[in-house]
C-alpha cells in the first residue's frame, strides 16, 4: 500500500514539473512574438515616417509643377489625331504628378522636376496605350513601312515598288503582303483629318462643311474641291494597273473584294493587299502634293 502510494506521489510531481516546463516555454514564446511584432511596428513607423512626405509638401509639389503636365502633353499633342481628346491627357498627367510628389523620396539626390516628369509621360503613354485597340507589334510595322517608304521615295524620286519596300526591310515580298494585310485591318481614317490648304483650324474642312447641302457651293470650297480631285486623279493616274483596276472597281463600280477577286481570278486577301497599297501610295502623293500649297499660302 505505501509503495502504490509512493509511486503515485512521484507520478504526479512528474506531471506538475511537465505542466510547469510547458507554461514557461509558452511565456518565452508569447515574450519573443511580443517582442518582434514591436519590432516590426517600430521598425515601420520609422519608414513611414522618413518615406511618406508631408501632405503640405506634397500639396506643394503638386501646385507648383501643374504647368509641366501641360507641358508634357502639349508634347504629346503634336504627334496625335485630333480626335484625342487634350484634357483627358491632361487628367492622366495629374495623376502622374500626384503619384510622382507622393513616391518622391529627397534621400535619392534626384530633382523632383526631373522625377516628375517621367512619371507623367508614362502615366500620359499608359492611357493613350489603353485607348489604342490596335496591338503595339502592328504600329511598329506600321511604323517601319512608313519609315521604309518615305527613305526609297526620297532616294529614288519616285513611288518605291513593293519589291524595294521589301528588300530595304530585309523580308520576302509574301511577308510584306501579310503585313500590309494586317495593317489594312487596323487602318482608320477619320473625316475630320481631312485638310486642304494650311493645318490651321481656320482653313480644315470639318465634317459638318463636308455634309452639308451639295446645292450650294461657295466659290472658295468649289475651287479647293476641284484641286482635291485633280491631286486624287494624278494620284491614281500615277498606280500600277492591278492596283488601279481594283481602285475603279471598288470606289466607281461599287463592287465587293469578293466581287473584284472573281473578275481578277485572285484571291480576296491579294484583293486587299492590292487595295491597302494603293491607298497607302495615294495618301502619300497627296500629301506631297500639299506642300507646294502651303508654301505658295505663305508667299
Amino acid at each position: 500500500m505505501y509503495y502504490m502510494f509512493v509511486q503515485s506521489w512521484h507520478f504526479i510531481c512528474d506531471i506538475t514539473k511537465n505542466l510547469i516546463k510547458r507554461n514557461q516555454l509558452a511565456v518565452d514564446l508569447f515574450s519573443e512574438e511580443t517582442s518582434m511584432q514591436t519590432q516590426v511596428a517600430t521598425k515601420k513607423m520609422t519608414q513611414s515616417k522618413h518615406s511618406i512626405p508631408n501632405n503640405e509638401k506634397r500639396d506643394k509639389f503638386v501646385m507648383d509643377y501643374l504647368p509641366l503636365v501641360k507641358y508634357v502633353v502639349g508634347k504629346f499633342m503634336i504627334y496625335l489625331p485630333s480626335h484625342i481628346d487634350q484634357e483627358d491627357l491632361i487628367e492622366s498627367g495629374i495623376l502622374g504628378l500626384i503619384e510622382a510628389a507622393g513616391r518622391f523620396k529627397e534621400d535619392k539626390n534626384v530633382k523632383f522636376k526631373t522625377y516628375a516628369f517621367h512619371r507623367i509621360r508614362g502615366a500620359v503613354l499608359d492611357y493613350l496605350r489603353l485607348q489604342d485597340w490596335v496591338p503595339r507589334s502592328v504600329r511598329e510595322k506600321d511604323n517601319l513601312i512608313k519609315e521604309a517608304y518615305n527613305t526609297l521615295e526620297q532616294k529614288f524620286s519616285r513611288t518605291p515598288q513593293p519589291e524595294e519596300i521589301a528588300e530595304e526591310l530585309g523580308i520576302s515580298c509574301s511577308e510584306l503582303d501579310k503585313i500590309l494585310a494586317d495593317i489594312g485591318m487596323c487602318s482608320l481614317l477619320y473625316i475630320e483629318d481631312i485638310n486642304l490648304g494650311n493645318d490651321d483650324d481656320d482653313s480644315r474642312i470639318k465634317a459638318n462643311e463636308i455634309l452639308k447641302d451639295n446645292k450650294y457651293t461657295e466659290p472658295l470650297n468649289a475651287l479647293e474641291l476641284m484641286e482635291e480631285q485633280e491631286i486624287l486623279e494624278r494620284a491614281i493616274t500615277d498606280l500600277r494597273p492591278n492596283e488601279k483596276l481594283v481602285i475603279t472597281l471598288y470606289y466607281y463600280e461599287d463592287m465587293l473584294l469578293r466581287e473584284i477577286a472573281e473578275v481578277m481570278n485572285l484571291s480576296e486577301s491579294r484583293v486587299s493587299q492590292l487595295h491597302h497599297r494603293a491607298l497607302m501610295s495615294i495618301r502619300a502623293k497627296a500629301n506631297k502634293s500639299k506642300a507646294p500649297q502651303k508654301v505658295k499660302t505663305s508667299v
